[in-house]
């Protein structure tokens, strides 16, 4: 991948739903996702057409009922002039509960193996519980918890290359900060602080940040506590004082106005319009 390529890529912050450590969503018709990358694991199963994918820059043509899995911090594009498919991305801090040393791994379905028709198999259960009525949601967690369950024991090979920062979007002190206010997002964190218990000068790691992820470290740092914040609102029917809290702000008023400042519109203007759109 040439640095044109990577300095293009964008970081994208990916909202969990119905309380699932994943997030599920179908894509349908023309689709053009511009290339990317996000912490998350991800699997794209192909329900109809082809979908070409940039993955770090070698392309790949997915047929219908085949799949592919991208690790973490990978960069990935993909497009398709007619096609329905469904992405699956599993949260990394999910994925740690279970193997604390993750960051040395990779991820790799070996074509033809037992795991493979496995995880195609789950992945196709996973896509009919999509439209389903009755308990969708425990359905799925049970299947994401299998689809891990394999990857853990039958896919992860060690990476002593992982953590090398053989370019800045994959920065072994980006992805630790990142992992670190995924933690810690209720209590204050200050960005000069946390650069230097990373060992990394504060200036070249703001540099770093921005450059890996497209924001500044605040900016970053308040999505995720507006996104923990707008969960308890819409998924734990928290009040807004309480949603406020549960998103590390420190007050109701704090919440509504960056709130506002992100989206353009306050929490409950932001919910009604999610709600709508279902």
């Amino acid at each position: 991948m040439g640095e044109e390529d990577v300095l293009d890529s964008e970081f994208e912050l990916i909202r969990y739903k119905d309380n699932l450590p994943a997030r599920i969503e179908e894509k349908q018709g023309n689709i053009n996702i511009p290339i990317h990358w996000h912490k998350e694991i991800e699997l794209i199963y192909v329900l109809e057409g082809n979908l070409s994918i940039n993955v770090n820059g070698a392309f790949r043509s997915l047929a219908s009922d085949s799949f592919l899995l991208i690790n973490s911090a990978e960069n990935h594009s993909m497009t398709a002039e007619s096609a329905k498919c469904l992405i699956l991305d599993i949260s990394y801090e999910f994925a740690q509960q279970f193997d604390s040393g993750l960051y040395h791994s990779i991820f790799e379905v070996v074509a033809g193996s037992g795991a493979e028709e496995e995880i195609h198999n789950y992945l196709w259960q996973l896509s009919k519980t999509v439209n389903e009525n009755e308990l969708p949601v425990l359905r799925q967690f049970s299947l994401i918890t299998e689809i891990m369950h394999v990857l853990l024991v039958q896919c992860r090979h060690e990476n002593p290359n992982a953590l090398k920062e053989n370019s800045n979007i994959q920065s072994r002190h980006v992805k630790l900060a990142i992992e670190y206010i995924e933690r810690n997002y209720r209590e204050e964190i200050i960005e000069k602080s946390l650069a230097k218990s990373l060992g990394v000068n504060p200036v070249h790691f703001g540099a770093i940040f921005k450059e890996s992820t497209g924001v500044l470290f605040t900016d970053y740092l308040m999505k995720v506590r507006l996104k923990h914040a707008m969960d308890a609102l819409e998924n734990q029917h928290m009040s807004i004082e309480d949603a406020a809290k549960a998103g590390g702000f420190p007050s109701k008023r704090t919440f509504i106005a960056k709130c506002k400042r992100v989206y353009g519109i306050t929490p409950f203007q932001l919910l009604k319009q999610k709600r709508e759109v279902k």
